[in-house]
């Protein structure tokens, strides 16, 4: 099921400013989904139309298959904005409770629940003193605990690590894994690129509003050939791969052949079928996400 879809949705602000068009987008139940994009791509403006702050110029948004202006659909939703603002005169403790109380959950269960968030989210020292005293790290650990305090089935993180340092980047990666394992469904847009990579299931590039990409990585990577992991190689061998621009690296008992391309890996792969050699394992070249993204970006459109 997508629990998050959209259909050619777009938004154009007063002064004819375009923000997003027509995307058509879809975020299936139980993976953890990275939105990626430089400043200005439309990822905010995403957000927005799927929690319903604002109205869409066109096309339509739907959550857990109902559209997002169904109140209902708030009840398996959690949000960290990007810029956490929280009532500074509670504790952290009390507000955390205040907002369990709000949707609906029964006093010992507020309590029970907030404790544990406190306790997970490196909080539970800090928990009676006020908000107002809180760092912006510990803010934003906060703001994590009061999106996950309804234990949501969806929830949507716009830049969740930006005010953490790495431990606490560290312990959110964990979150989102664990998250993951439990079957929930994360939305997460960050220019973090490296933690993006290391947690999401699937990614999609936005520029200028525009859809530019969208996969898994190992779909968005494309061929960039691989490395051939052979025995050790006779001296023949070793002479008809010095004409190709193979990378041969000689170790033990072990050879490996790097290959820059696919049309390069084809052709070593003949000349070892050829010669006789037998092909332990064939790993593929995986781009890296950062690869990946300034591959699909017009990057003098950023500037």
């Amino acid at each position: 099921m997508a629990v998050i879809r959209t259909e050619t949705l777009g938004k154009t602000y007063r002064g004819g400013t375009v923000a997003l068009r027509g995307l058509d987008l879809e975020v299936h139940a139980g993976e953890v989904f990275g939105f990626l994009g430089p400043n200005g791509a439309g990822k905010s403006t995403t957000i927005r139309l799927l929690l319903n702050f604002i109205r869409p110029s066109g096309g339509a948004a739907y959550l857990f298959g109902q559209p997002v202006t169904c109140a209902q659909t708030r009840k398996e939703l959690g949000y960290l904005p990007e810029s956490v603002q929280l009532h500074s005169y509670y504790s952290g403790r009390r507000l955390l409770e205040f907002y369990a109380s709000l949707l609906g959950l029964e006093r010992a269960d507020c309590s029970r629940r907030a404790g544990e968030l406190l306790e997970r989210l490196g909080l539970r020292e800090a928990a009676e003193r006020r908000i107002s005293q809180y760092s912006k790290g510990m803010l934003q650990r906060l703001g994590m605990a009061q999106a996950l305090i309804n234990d949501p089935e969806l929830l949507i993180l716009d830049e969740p690590t930006s005010n953490l340092d790495p431990v606490a980047r560290r312990d959110f990666r964990d979150i989102l894994l664990d998250l993951k394992a439990r079957g929930k469904t994360v939305f997460v847009c960050s220019h973090i690129l490296s933690e993006v990579e290391s947690v999401c299931d699937r990614v999609a590039i936005l520029q200028k509003g525009e859809l530019k990409r969208v996969g898994t990585l190992e779909e968005l990577s494309g061929a960039r050939g691989a490395r051939i992991v052979v025995g050790r190689l006779p001296a023949a061998v070793i002479e008809a791969l010095s004409a190709t621009d193979a990378r041969l690296t000689l170790k033990g008992r072990e050879s490996t052949i790097v290959c820059d391309s696919q049309s390069l890996l084809e052709h070593v792969r003949q000349v070892l079928d050829d010669l006789g050699v037998d092909v332990k394992r064939v790993e593929p070249q995986m781009q890296s996400l950062e690869e990946i993204f300034f591959g699909a970006i017009d990057r003098e459109r950023t500037a």
